[in-house]
């Protein structure tokens, strides 16, 4: 039987064999706990120094060691985006900022943190899915004393705008009002310095870049008084308490820098003129559009309107063609309830209604590529014949 094209890697991709590889090695090597005060402990801690400082200097975080961020090891993506919202914004009463499109994981956690005082305002976008600076302006010089934190995303989950952080950095740098961003689906693929940034706080995981699910980090300015959301022990100067995992952290580190070399590479322009053939194919056989189509997008994202289509009937008629892909967000792909990134995008009901993503990655061939925009455009066309009265 053959292979489905799978699209659908901003939802989760396979892991690198040779990371897979290493991870295998190492779980038969007896790792450590790297708290331990023994020869073993402390080779463990050595993995686990090594890994740590690699995801420094991959995210441009290093300078010196790690004396100004400290990476924090967490179970994901989600937990590392509470983390900052709740460790960061409410830190103390005040206002917190959101992005209108930010993934659930900060939008929901946002929300979470009035229940302790934090008022939130959410950053308009516009309909390419770009931030309303002159808003966030507004609001620094009238409230940056009570503004705690700026949380944007860099590269959308969904749309894969990326955001003009050097801006918004630089703009809430001269009131010091501290910035995190959602990294997740851009780290690696596109360049990241999260020191020259000025970004405060950034949010990375292993399983969108080829790495095992369940491992992730916050990299975050030391300086800043992060405030734990989980208790225990003294782990990770005790903001993340519980036993470090070495292995998974030294797969997390392992899939940063195979990512970055792949970028090095020119695999993701690669990836990015498949995805814009792919577009383009499709859009002129079935006349989809392109969501944010003329927004910066990260290399390997695409979201198409189809006309008059349902989203979940196309997607689920494509499955069986063999072509995997999304209705959105995997954490709420399936649902009924409208894209909230492009409902807050101001898109019309025929754009929010009967939009897929389709993600690409390294491992997409061009003839994967080819055959997918043949598939859709055929099953599209279908599917609009027989909804058309």
């Amino acid at each position: 039987m053959k292979s489905a094209i799978y699209l659908d890697n901003n939802a989760t991709t396979f892991v690198d064999s040779r990371i897979a590889d290493r991870v295998h090695e190492l779980s038969r090597q007896n790792v450590a706990n790297s708290g331990s005060q023994h020869a073993s402990g402390r080779r463990a801690l050595k993995l686990l120094e090594e890994a740590k400082a690699e995801l420094l200097s991959l995210s441009g975080a290093d300078f010196h060691g790690m004396d100004a961020y400290l990476p924090l090891i967490t179970s994901g993506g989600t937990e590392a985006n509470n983390l900052a919202l709740l460790g960061l914004g409410v830190a103390k009463p005040g206002i917190l900022v959101a992005a209108a499109t930010e993934h659930p994981s900060v939008s929901e956690a946002a929300k979470y943190a009035a229940a302790f005082g934090c008022q939130l305002r959410v950053l308009p976008v516009d309909q390419q899915g770009a931030c309303d600076v002159n808003t966030l302006e507004t609001w620094l010089k009238r409230d940056a004393t009570r503004i705690t934190l700026v949380s944007v995303m860099l590269g959308n989950n969904e749309t894969g705008v990326i955001q003009d952080l050097e801006t918004i950095c630089a703009l809430c740098r001269n009131y010091e009002v501290p910035v995190h961003s959602d990294a997740v689906q851009a780290i690696g693929k596109i360049p990241v310095a999260l020191r020259e940034l000025g970004l405060s706080a950034m949010t990375i995981t292993a399983h969108k870049i080829h790495g095992p699910v369940g491992i992730g980090a916050l990299i975050v300015d030391k300086s800043l008084g992060l405030k734990p959301q989980l208790h225990g022990g003294g782990q990770q100067l005790g903001l993340r308490p519980g036993t470090e995992p070495v292995i998974p952290t030294v797969a997390l580190s392992l899939a940063v820098r195979y990512t970055c070399e792949s970028r090095e590479q020119g695999d993701y322009e690669r990836i990015a003129e498949y995805r814009d053939s792919f577009e383009a194919e499709v859009c002129r056989m079935t006349g989809a559009e392109v969501i944010a189509g003329t927004a910066p997008r990260l290399p390997h994202t695409s979201n198409l309107a189809f006309p008059n289509i349902d989203r979940q009937a196309l997607q689920m008629a494509l499955d069986l063609q063999g072509v995997a892909c999304s209705t959105g967000s995997a954490c709420s792909s399936g649902s009924s309830r409208p894209s909230a990134v492009l409902v807050a995008m101001g898109l019309g009901e025929h754009l929010v209604a009967n939009s897929l993503r389709f993600s690409f990655s390294r491992n997409t061939t061009q003839e994967e590529a080819v055959e997918a925009a043949e598939i859709v455009a055929r099953t599209a066309n279908k599917l609009q014949m027989h909804s058309t009265p």
